[in-house]
Parts: structure tokens; C-alpha cells; sequence
């Protein structure tokens, strides 16, 4: 490996964020591993390693340190470090090392786990990726499926044949709603203040779309084709919100994510809000209590709300997807 000065590594830690855009990386992809090369350099500062003298050691020292002093979940840790072998690749795409010295370190293993793994952290990262979706009505329509699917626990089959006229709302109280839910388990359910919120922006930019396609019949959810979602389809189908989920997924760096993730993180939800398992059987439409009580007898999330839902504004993404709704994602939703 060649060496290089302090300075070179520092002008390729800022150019590094081109890169990824060039190579059609969504916004949270690139800011994250942006933010993964500059924090690994300034462990390499505060060691004083060179940059040509790195061993593959150093990765793990460094997942070591990520875990101690940065006390970070196994998750994030893999990320990190996905991050830096990801810097270390562009580093010898630049001619500036021979090779990497990290391609050949394992990564430690996701965390898979239980389904009620995913917490407050987890939703956090995935209503802000919807947020950065584009165009805002897109946006708008993946945080309120987000919402429906982690805070009140609605099936796939059942989100995707939603109408309009199954929502109310109150004018008045705007954080505040019900939901008649259809199919062979239908119910209607009082919804949580963010649900309500995101279903009401969703809906105020619905209207607008709709508006200018009189007559067309759609359900509450529409699907969206084409680079930067330039089409949209009046109806979404399962392999349609299979591919939103991958697809916000892979923009945390969680590509095994689908609706039966976010369902089990419904359950630890309400039941940290206080629900008997009775009271919530029926909110989710649950014959027999037996995930329930399996989360029962887990420690509940922290009752904390999530953060308030703000208005979506539209994030151009640089070199957009180029998939669809109704593309076929890597993951089979269970519901």
C-alpha cells in the first residue's frame, strides 16, 4: 500500500460523498457512510496510524471501540463498518491504496433476533427515510403506511385495501382518528396521534393528486413507477409495498425489513402505551394472544412517543431509484 499524507485522506473523506452520489446512493446512504469515513479518520488520528501502514486488526479494534465508547447496538456497529470498507474501496479506486486492507475482515452478524427487535431508534431512521422520498406526496404516503404498520399493527393485506371512506378524521382535533379496517377480521380502530397526523398530510396531498384525474377510482394507496417515481398507479398491490419496504429499508441499511417486522413492533408499542392483551387482540385483530403474550413477558419498549410528525418537504434524491412499487423485493411479507 502507498502512503499518504493526513491531508490527502482528508480531501478524499470530503470528496467521498460525490462518489456515492454518483453511484446512485439514496441521501441517508450517503450521509451515513460520510459520516462513517470521517469518524473512522479521526480514530485514526487519535491513534496515529498511517494510512499505508493499516492492518486488517485495526477494523476490528475499531469495532471494539465502537461498542465500548460509542456503547453502539450490533446493528449500528455493522453499519459503521460497512461504512469505512466502503470508504477503503473508493480510497483504491482513487490510486491511493493498492488495496484495502479491510475486504477480508468479517463483519460481525446482523442482529436478527426476534421481530420485536426494531425500537423507537429503528422507526426514527424509517419515518426520516420516507421523509426524504420523492415527490412529497410519495413521501407523505410512506410515512403514513410506516405509522399504520409500526404504531397500529395493520396486516399487509390489510393496508393495501384500504379506501378512503374507511378513514375519519376531526377536523377539529387533527392528531385525532379512527380507522374501519376490512376483511374477515375487520374492526375499527382509534388511532394514535402520529398515525392520525401523517394519514391527515397524506390525505391533503391525495386530494390535490387526485384532483387532477377526475373520475378515477383509487384506494387509499397508490403506487408510484419509473425513475423518481415519475408514473403513479391508482391501486397498490403486495408486491408493491413489499418493494417500499425494501426500499426504505435498504436506506437504514435494513434490507431484510417487511410489514410483519413492523407488526411485532406494534405489539411492544401498545402495550408500552398501557393496552391489556385483551384491548389489543382486538386492535390488531388477533384470534389467540400468543405473540402478545410472548412480548407480554419481554420488557416493554419505553413509553415514550415518537417524535412529532412535521410536514413533509421533498428531498431530491441524487441518482434516484429506478424501481417501482410493484417491482418484486428481496423479502416475503408474512401477515
Amino acid at each position: 500500500m502507498e502512503f499518504a499524507t493526513d491531508n490527502l485522506i482528508n480531501l478524499s473523506v470530503a470528496d467521498f460523498p460525490e462518489n456515492l452520489k454518483s453511484r446512485g446512493k439514496q441521501p441517508s446512504t450517503v450521509e451515513s457512510y460520510s459520516r462513517d469515513a470521517s469518524r473512522f479518520v479521526e480514530f485514526m488520528q487519535e491513534k496515529k496510524l498511517r494510512l499505508g501502514k493499516l492492518e486488517p486488526d485495526i477494523l476490528l479494534e475499531y469495532e471494539n471501540y465502537l461498542r465500548t465508547e460509542c456503547e453502539g447496538r450490533t446493528n449500528s456497529v455493522r453499519r459503521s463498518m460497512i461504512g469505512v470498507r466502503q470508504f477503503f474501496r473508493f480510497l483504491v479506486d482513487r490510486k491511493i491504496l493498492r488495496e484495502s486492507p479491510f475486504d477480508a475482515v468479517a463483519l460481525p452478524a446482523r442482529d436478527e433476533g426476534l421481530p420485536d427487535q426494531l425500537d423507537e431508534e429503528d422507526i426514527a431512521m424509517l419515518i426520516e427515510a420516507a421523509a426524504a422520498s420523492s415527490p412529497p406526496i410519495k413521501a407523505a404516503r410512506d410515512r403514513a403506511i410506516v405509522a399504520l404498520l409500526a404504531y397500529e399493527g395493520l396486516k399487509a393485506s390489510e393496508l393495501i385495501h384500504l379506501v378512503w371512506t374507511d378513514l375519519m378524521l376531526d377536523d377539529n382535533l387533527a392528531a385525532w382518528g379512527s380507522l374501519s379496517i376490512p376483511g374477515d377480521r375487520g374492526r375499527t380502530i382509534i388511532l394514535g396521534p402520529e398515525t392520525a397526523t401523517a394519514l391527515d398530510c397524506y390525505r391533503t396531498l391525495f386530494r390535490e393528486w387526485s384532483a387532477k384525474r377526475p373520475g378515477l377510482i383509487s384506494r387509499m394507496f397508490i403506487s408510484f413507477k419509473g425513475r423518481e417515481s415519475a408514473v403513479s398507479v391508482p391501486t397498490m398491490t403486495r408486491h408493491g409495498l413489499k418493494f417500499v419496504m425494501y426500499e426504505l429499508g435498504e436506506k437504514i441499511g435494513f434490507s431484510s425489513l417487511n410489514s410483519e417486522l413492523l407488526r411485532h413492533h406494534a405489539i411492544r408499542y401498545q402495550l408500552s402505551l398501557g393496552k391489556s392483551p385483551e384491548d389489543l387482540m382486538g386492535h390488531l385483530g388477533l384470534r389467540r394472544p400468543g405473540n402478545i403474550a410472548r412480548h407480554n413477558a419481554r420488557p416493554v419498549l419505553e413509553p415514550a412517543l415518537p417524535k412529532p410528525f412535521k410536514a413533509v418537504k421533498a428531498v431530491k434524491a441524487a441518482g434516484g431509484s429506478t424501481g417501482s412499487d410493484d417491482d418484486d423485493g428481496s423479502q416475503n411479507i408474512h401477515d
